[in-house]
């Protein structure tokens, strides 16, 4: 801890080189309008130009009903004073019947040389083709065949080309126009199966991607971009607040920033695109320089900065959404100001946008009470810390991860409830609670630490980050107990085996990660021991050996972790060969064992009549039972003689199972429930 001056009061946001998190809201751009103060003889601006249905432009274009199209707030990513964004997209029309009604026509001539367009088609190409009263279906592919007939509203006869025809019409138009067309594979909707968005993958999509390669046009694919991102943000959340409850197909405001994010990313993907240059610095690629400063003072009006600082105001009443990426989170209180900082009688939260990663965490803080932090799912970062006599700075590392694995087109298998009362563990965001009798927090400092060794964590409930109050972890506590040189990345979940969780491609996300120098602690038994296979002590036996092999060819140190005894009680199962197991593992392959499930027996004898405080139920620990466990593993680690134990915290002066702390003496204050 270094001692820094509290700073002033309203919430201000700098960035050294970028700011965290989804765009900042920025007024709405003019399309078409010349900037102010250009010179009339300069050469006009390009545009861009977007054609489709009403998942691009719904209604009016001014938030009809609720309801928006991503082109509605698409200007909010681009840098306006260098491209005009015309959005010329109309609902209920397929690719056919935008180039039949003329719609086409009129987009075309608004091009130039050096415009684009972007242009999304598929969810009205579908239907009649001839009869009915919307007569607008195309044919389904991307070939050549044409089908001719009489439109029965009209009484017209027309020619119906494939679905791809349509579009190669459209780039071809555009390129004779010395524009560039980019294809989009129309966006998902909020159609779900066991927690997968459901792809156009098999037909629109892959039709769209077809008509792009056999034209010569960039594709965009959309459609696999927003699904992914939905199913990272969670099947409760995109519902609740991307979609509205009657419509699956319309997104709200929330929902058409979230696309519009998606249309962003995919044109920096598009590998040498002009387009690319007039897209505003991207809020989702840090840097090791980049630096997000959230401070205090009495209002929410922006000021001048160093030159390469970026200055956003913040209210104390901004909730967060993905349109800000950043700000208080409803499940907490709402802090006032009090001189100085932020204040409340009630923990509060506060949270950022950011990519997965390492990050240093600076807390600003001040006040004679002591302040607890804790981040994401309530894992302890700070608690006990007394501001005003450690010279108002504190500092840990914390890491935030996301579904995806890096270089594979999977993503790790998540349980429903990941996606909704844990859903914290994997968003877009960091999540930091500040609790205490008076928290008085004056600012915020985040810094990307992409070089720092990170501690993996694999393992079931007992290890797991507990969505709710009463129920913890030892996983949980293990941050508290290191210094600011090592973060913990806990990747357990509730009722998983070590079958389980390579099914569900948990260790496939650590190992897509892990790197020389991290370290993996692995701890599995109380969930294994419930499969009662032939061959599963075997299996459980084979997989811990496969594990501690792909550790150790990663340049990282396995580190096996007996699972702790379940509640003392007569005639009680206990883990039977599972810990032995563990044990004959380690000496055969030579790997750190810290002996949890001995230390965890001696404690709990220790607890003698206070046992029951330490567990929630037979199996699972209270905030007491966790602290005390993590602190076993911490001293398993100064004993087996890790390397690790040199990041130790300090003030961790050991740990003697037979000398537990006093329940009396933990006061770490409650989570508020978010259930």
């Amino acid at each position: 801890m270094s001692a820094s001056q509290p700073s002033r009061c309203c919430f201000l946001l700098f960035a050294g080189a970028l700011l965290g998190g989804a765009a900042w809201a920025a007024p709405a751009a003019r399309a078409s309008t010349p900037a102010e103060g250009a010179r009339p003889d300069a050469p006009p601006k390009p545009r861009l130009v977007l054609v489709g249905d009403s998942t691009v432009k719904n209604g009016s274009g001014r938030g009809d009903r609720g309801l928006w199209g991503w082109g509605q707030v698409i200007a909010e990513r681009f840098d306006t004073s260098k491209i005009d964004i015309e959005n010329r997209a109309l609902g209920g029309r397929s690719s056919r019947t935008y180039l039949t009604e003329g719609l086409w026509e009129k987009s075309l001539a608004r091009l130039r040389p050096g415009d684009f367009v972007l242009m999304q088609f598929g969810h009205n190409d579908g239907g009649k083709m001839f009869d009915s009263d919307r007569p607008r279906a195309s044919l389904k592919g991307a070939g050549d065949e044409s089908v001719d007939g009489v439109v029965e509203m009209t009484g017209k006869s027309e020619t119906v080309h494939s679905y791809g025809w349509y579009l190669r019409r459209y780039i071809a138009d555009a390129q004779a126009r010395g524009a560039t067309a980019i294809v989009l594979s129309p966006i998902p909707r909020d159609r779900w199966s066991d927690g997968q968005v459901l792809r156009a993958d098999k037909d629109y999509g892959l039709w769209a991607k077809q008509a792009a390669e056999q034209a010569g046009a960039p594709y965009i694919d959309l459609n696999e971009i927003t699904a992914r991102r939905f199913e990272r943000d969670g099947e409760q959340k995109v519902g609740a607040e991307y979609f509205t409850e009657k419509d699956w197909t319309h997104t709200t405001e929330a929902g058409a920033r979230v696309v519009a994010e998606c249309v962003a990313q995919g044109i920096r993907d598009l590998e040498g695109s002009p387009l690319v240059r007039y897209l505003k610095p991207s809020k989702q690629q840090p840097t090791d320089g980049a630096v997000w400063r959230f401070d205090f003072f009495e209002d929410a009006t922006a000021v001048e900065g160093p030159a390469s600082t970026s200055t956003v105001g913040v209210t104390l009443a901004t909730k967060y959404s993905p349109a800000t990426g950043y700000g208080f989170e409803p499940e907490g209180a709402t802090p006032t100001l009090a001189g100085d900082a932020c204040t409340s009688a009630e923990p509060f939260y506060f949270s950022a946008a950011l990519p997965e990663g390492n990050y240093r965490v600076r807390v600003h803080a001040a006040g004679a009470e002591p302040l607890t932090v804790k981040s994401e799912l309530r894992r302890l970062e700070l608690h006990g810390w007394r501001p005003d006599e450690t010279g108002g700075v504190a500092e840990f590392l914390v890491n935030l991860r996301r579904p995806e694995i890096a270089g594979d087109d999977r993503r790790v298998r998540l349980k429903p409830r990941e996606t909704g009362s844990e859903a914290w563990a994997w968003d877009e965001k960091l999540t930091l609670e500040f609790a205490g009798p008076a928290p008085r927090v004056s600012a915020l400092t985040i810094e990307p630490a992409p070089g720092v060794p990170t501690v993996y964590l694999m393992g079931d409930s007992t290890v797991a980050d507990q969505p709710l109050e009463p129920w913890n972890s030892w996983g949980q506590m293990f941050p508290y107990f290191f210094d600011n040189s090592v973060a913990v990345a806990n990747h357990s979940e509730s009722g998983e085996s070590i079958r389980g969780s390579l099914g569900a491609r948990r260790f496939d996300k650590i190992f897509s990660l892990i790197r020389p120098g991290d370290w993996l602690f692995v701890q599995f038994g109380h969930n294994d021991m419930k499969d009662k296979a032939d061959d599963a002590l075997a299996k459980y036996r084979e997989n811990l050996v496969s594990i501690v092999e792909r550790t150790r060819a990663a340049g990282a140190t396995p580190v096996l972790v007996t699972s702790m005894e379940r509640k003392p009680a007569p005639d009680r199962l206990s883990l039977g060969d599972y810990p032995p197991t563990v044990r004959d593992v380690a000496e055969e392959t030579g790997a750190a064992m810290i002996d949890l499930n001995k230390m965890s027996a001696e404690l709990y004898e220790a607890l003698g009549p206070n046992v029951d405080l330490a567990f929630q139920d037979n199996t699972h620990h209270t905030t007491y039972g966790s602290w005390l466990l993590a602190k076993c593993v911490a001293q398993g680690i100064r004993d087996t003689g890790l390397d690790l134990a040199d990041a130790l915290a300090d003030d961790f002066g050991g740990f003697d199972p037979a000398k537990p702390d006093q329940f009396e003496s933990l006061q770490i204050p409650a989570s508020p429930r978010r259930d």
